[in-house]
């Protein structure tokens, strides 16, 4: 193994960690914001100290949101026998930015009078950050994953959930999109038949697939799609194993189903 790899391995194993414990993670950046926040009021030198270490706090929460997104994403699914689901895992790149957005409320807050921004013209943008910190907490908190189960495909996050049983998609799809997307488009055959709830920015036609390959999501999907015989074994590892050789032998790649 070369240098390249060996740095990428270590890359994953750290966005995994960071995903296994990130509510942790989250919680201890929380309090930390806040001792760092309440820091910037005591007198010098000690609020000096404590803006220094927010900005780095800010930095490096953005370095490891960047590098999270440089490994190849996983061609994996977590097995889950006891929901019957294949999922995949939750995002680091969405934990980190959670606490970049964390470190940027304090280091505003710590630095601003709070009186002036109740009474103050520019109002909307402490609102503004404030929400941008509550969507990304939740989002890092929650996680997002597609679930593949016996009924269908399912995507759930903390704005609302997306249900599409696999009658509804139409044969021979997803086609396979670039290699770097972030979101996979879905066809149809009987619209009807998905459930949507609450607030889905992507709509109902897309599925966010930025924490797994999307070559690797759309092969699966379309492999259940046009072997339903197999669906009613989803989220049973020997099924899994039956997917992989399945996936393994058949075309791939951008002459195989790849979206123009």
């Amino acid at each position: 193994m070369d240098e390249f790899d060996y740095a990428r391995g270590m890359l994953a194993a750290i966005s995994a960690v960071t995903v296994r414990y990130r509510r942790p993670i989250l919680t201890v950046a929380l309090v930390l914001a806040v001792v760092l926040a309440v820091g910037r009021r005591l007198p010098y030198p000690l609020n000096s100290i404590m803006s220094t270490a927010t900005l780095l706090a800010v930095l490096l929460a953005l370095s490891l949101a960047i590098l999270a997104l440089l490994p190849p994403r996983p061609t994996a699914f977590l097995v889950k026998p006891e929901s019957r689901a294949f999922a995949t895992e939750p995002s680091a790149f969405q934990v980190y930015l959670a606490a970049a957005f964390i470190f940027s409320a304090s280091q505003w807050l710590g630095t601003t009078d709070l009186g002036e921004i109740v009474g103050g013209p520019f109002l909307v943008l402490p609102i503004l950050l404030l929400v941008g910190v509550g969507v990304n907490v939740a989002g890092g908190w929650r996680g997002f994953s597609v679930e593949l189960r016996p009924d269908g495909v399912r995507q759930r996050d903390f704005t609302g959930s997306l249900m599409v049983p696999w009658e509804a998609l139409a044969p021979g799809r997803p086609f396979q999109p670039a290699v770097r997307a972030s979101t996979l488009a879905l066809a149809y055959a009987q619209p009807d038949l998905v459930r949507r709830r609450g607030i889905l920015p992507l709509g109902r036609r897309r599925l966010r697939i930025d924490n797994v390959h999307p070559w690797f999501i759309a092969d699966t999907i379309r492999h259940y799609v046009d072997h339903p015989q197999h669906r009613a074994a989803i989220g049973e590892p020997a099924e899994y194993q039956r997917l992989w050789h399945a996936l393994m032998s058949a075309p791939t790649g951008p002459g195989h189903g790849h979206a123009s």
